[in-house]
Formats: structure tokens, sequence, C-alpha cells
């Protein structure tokens, strides 16, 4: 094969690679806009075909799958759902992929990129609330609302009536107030689940491409001690009598609850790799956490007691 017969191969490869990479992506925040909650799942997934064609064709090829995929999704669902996937899944699929390039830590690489898109999220915000002159919060508050009473009228098609319809109104309404309180956090936390599943989707296929990353086996996850800090005065500040002082203090709750939850999860995934049925019971976790939400506070737990119990540590036994 001459120079010129492998040159074009080359650039009829890395056409493929962008096209595919724009479908891909395309697709998968696509169906997070259209089947919530199902969605969710793809929507963690959409920067990913961009930052794999990043790392195997270059900057230039994971650019253009965003522009391009930005472009698709603005003339099909217009430029609010447009500028929502430039802003979520772009900064990810670009930046991500350099942090770890140059070799930085899955956890650097992670608080710098979710640290960069929260910043970008809210310039975004601040910027639509300028030229458009409509209050954000209030959209959001009203989009909450309008799905709690979707939820309700399907409950009531269902045929629950009188006082379990009540109570059924009076429990959704409070969990929107909540929701309402806290979607900052849950917007943070999204962030972080979407960097996290990219970054090991990546660490999967970076060997194979022949990059060596710095980016150690989850088992080994640990928050830093000082975290437990914030916790406790997040914890202390929600007994304050005042919306001002708890709003914020939930949403803080809430994040380094989260991370604690990482750690938790990593205990159990180490303890579970000792295991000679390790891949069933890791499984077997998985179906727990989707199917039993609240055992995600017990993994929680478990993550903030690892501070004083080190449960990794293997535990030499003592001949009597």
């Amino acid at each position: 094969m001459s120079l010129t017969d492998k040159a074009g191969h080359a650039l009829d490869s890395r056409i493929l690679a962008v096209l595919v990479g724009m479908a891909g992506s395309f697709i998968l925040f696509a169906a997070y806009l259209v089947i919530p909650p199902a969605g969710i799942f793809s929507g963690l997934l959409a920067p990913f075909p961009a930052a794999y064609f990043r790392l195997r064709h270059g900057r230039g090829a994971g650019i253009i799958i965003i522009l391009g995929a930005t472009a698709a999704m603005t003339a099909y669902f217009g430029i609010s759902a447009g500028t929502f996937y430039l802003v979520q899944c772009g900064l990810i699929a670009l930046l991500l992929p350099e942090l770890l390039l140059r070799g930085f830590s899955a956890t650097r690489s992670i608080v710098w990129t979710t640290a960069s898109s929260v910043l970008l999220l809210a310039a975004a915000v601040v910027f639509f609330s300028v030229t458009s002159g409509q209050n954000v919060h209030q959209l959001a508050v009203a989009e909450i609302q309008k799905s709690v009473a979707q939820a309700v009228a399907i409950y009531e098609k269902s045929g629950v009536k009188g006082e379990e319809l009540a109570v059924l109104k009076q429990t959704m309404a409070a969990a929107a107030d909540l929701v309402i309180r806290m979607y900052p956090a849950l917007i943070v936390i999204t962030l972080i689940g979407m960097v996290g599943c990219n970054l090991a989707l990546l660490r999967r296929f970076a060997a194979g491409m022949g990059f060596s990353l710095n980016i150690d086996e989850f088992s080994t996850y640990r928050n830093p001690e000082i975290l437990v800090w914030g916790l406790i005065a997040a914890g202390f500040s929600l007994l304050a009598d005042n919306r001002i002082v708890t709003t914020p203090a939930i949403n803080v709750l809430a994040i380094i609850v989260g991370l604690y939850f990482l750690q938790g999860l990593a205990v159990i995934l180490t303890v579970i790799a000792r295991q000679s049925i390790a891949g069933v019971l890791r499984a077997g976790l998985y179906v727990m956490l989707l199917l039993q939400p609240y055992l995600a506070a017990l993994v929680a737990a478990i993550g903030i007691f690892d501070l004083w119990g080190d449960f990794r540590t293997p535990r030499k036994q003592e001949n009597l």
C-alpha cells in the first residue's frame, strides 16, 4: 500500500470515527431527553463516544464530534437542548481525556472536570437569565411541580382515591419541596456520576489504545479525612430554624454523603473481591442498590465509619 493510500485510509477512518461518535453521543443524549427516568443511564454515558475518539484520533476529532452532536441536537430538539448537551456533555468529553493524558489521577480528574462543569453550567444559567429575563430557579420549581402533578394524575387514573390519595398528595408535595431545596446538589451529584462513569470506561479502553493512564482501582478510593468535618458542620446547620442556613446545608450534606457512598461502595467491593463468588455478589449488590435505594444510606454509613474502622485492611488472626 502506497503512502497516499495509507493517508487516504487513515482519513476515511477518522471520518467514520467522527460520524460514529456524533451518532452515538446524539442517540445516548436523545434517549436521556425522550425517555426519562430510564434515559438517565444513557445520559450518563453521552460524553463517552466523543471522549473515546478524542483518545483514539486526537483532539480535533473530539471537538468535531461535540460540535456536530450539538448541531444535531439543536436541529432536532431546539436550541435549549443543544445548549444543554454542549454544557453538560461537551466539557466532560473534552476536558476529562486531556487531564488523564496529562497524568492527572482519577480523583483529581473527576474533581477538576466536575468543578469546571459546575462553573460552566452556572455561567450558562446566568447568561440565560440576563438575556431572557426569566428566573431559572422559578422555571426549575415549575418543572418539578409539574412532574409531581403528572405523577398524582397517574395515580388518580389508576384508582387511588379518598384518604389514600390525600396522603399520597401530601407525601409527594413534601418530596417536591425537598427536591426544590436540594436540586443544586442533585445536579452536582449527577455530574460526578457522569464524569466517574466515563472515566471508568476510558480506563477500560485506554490500554488497548496504548495509553497508560494514572487511574487506580476504584476499591482504593478514600475521601480526605477533613471531609468528615464538613459532614458534621452541615449536619448541625440543619438544626437552625432558618431556610437561608438549612438550604445550603442540606445541599452540602447531600454532596458529602454522596462522596461517602462512593467510599462505602469501594469498601464493599474490596470485601466482595476476596470471596470465591465475587462476580455473583457484585452483581447482586448492584441489583439491590437499584431495587432498594434506601440501601445507599447503609453504604454511605459504611464509608463514613471506614474513617475509623479501616475495613479494607485484612485482619490478622492471632494464634491463641
